[in-house]
């Protein structure tokens, strides 16, 4: 196992985005930066587009070249972020539901998850209930902390 300095909120925040249309996340496992990549730039270098890019602005051209590095890595050296399912981002939800002591806001946050439109709700019950949102907000960093952490290990990196 490799011990290397990680920034856990962000790869947390990259699990969470189920929204990869437009961009991918990138590991580093030599520095543990963690990397922003454009489906355009990705799209460059898988269309031997890349080669026609002078007359693109500087700033695109660097996004470029660290598309193709990262998408021609023979080493590993660049691991993609996994997204994390939906529903077990409702899973955490569920559980904090279940340690709260109010009875009245268990019920309502109960009521909350039930059908679709889950997660709005939920977080509107709690914006009501401001020492609860602190904890629901310290539980689910934690629990995200818990689940970086475990991939990570399950990639060989023991982060700092």
């Amino acid at each position: 196992m490799k011990e290397l300095k990680i920034d856990l909120e962000m790869i947390g925040m990259a699990m969470e985005d189920v929204n990869r249309d437009l961009i991918e996340y990138y590991l580093d496992t030599e520095n543990g930066q963690v990397i922003v990549l454009s489906e355009e730039a990705s799209r460059y270098v898988e269309d031997d587009e890349y080669l026609n890019i002078r007359d693109l602005p500087d700033w695109q051209k660097d996004e470029i070249k660290v598309a193709e590095k990262i998408l021609n890595d023979q080493t590993d050296r660049y691991v993609n972020i996994p997204e994390k399912p939906s529903y077990e981002s409702y899973e955490v939800m569920v559980d904090f539901t279940e340690i709260v002591e109010d009875e009245l806001l268990r019920d309502k946050l109960n009521i909350a998850l039930d059908g679709k439109g889950a997660f709005r709700r939920f977080k509107n019950v709690l914006k009501n209930y401001p020492d609860y949102e602190k904890k629901w907000f310290a539980f689910k960093s934690s629990r995200m902390e818990e689940e970086v952490t475990d991939w990570l290990n399950a990639i060989g990196i023991i982060p700092l």
